[in-house]
């Protein structure tokens, strides 16, 4: 028989005590959410401008999808079912979400070349003594 282990108490800490680092690293963290308002907020002029069919004919598929909304918007309207109303909405959404999704990615690159292009110009490095003596091969 082995013996039996002695009582430890609980490493576990109270519920009510914050944890400092967690809560430190959550308040410096950048904001990198799918969803962030104010991305939203400025993509949805560049969004519904590219409804264009100029614009439109660039991408080929979603082309097609707004060509179809369209022709079913208009099914619709001469013939109206519960059916191709909502397949109307359905190619609709499809092409303003679409439009959307793509100026939210297009403006968070250029925000993130923005970033770069600060991160260059303000970086500094000094020189260390033992950094050009390891450079030079001594």
């Amino acid at each position: 028989m082995l013996p039996a282990a002695p009582e430890q108490a609980p490493l576990s800490r109270p519920e009510h005590t914050p944890r400092p680092r967690a809560e430190a690293r959550a308040r410096r963290r950048a904001p990198s959410g799918l969803f962030e308002p104010a991305q939203l907020v400025r993509s949805v002029p560049e969004a519904l401008r590219t409804l264009h069919p100029r614009v439109l004919v660039r991408n080929p598929v979603l082309f097609v999808v707004s060509v179809g909304a369209v022709l079913t918007t208009l099914s619709a309207l001469l013939h109206p079912a519960v059916f191709t109303w909502v397949i109307s909405l359905w190619l609709w959404l499809t092409v303003v979400f679409a439009n959307l999704a793509e100026a939210v990615a297009e403006g968070r690159g250029k925000a993130q070349a923005e970033s770069l292009r600060r991160a260059r110009t303000t970086a500094s490095a000094s020189a260390s003594p033992n950094c050009a003596a390891w450079a030079s091969g001594r």
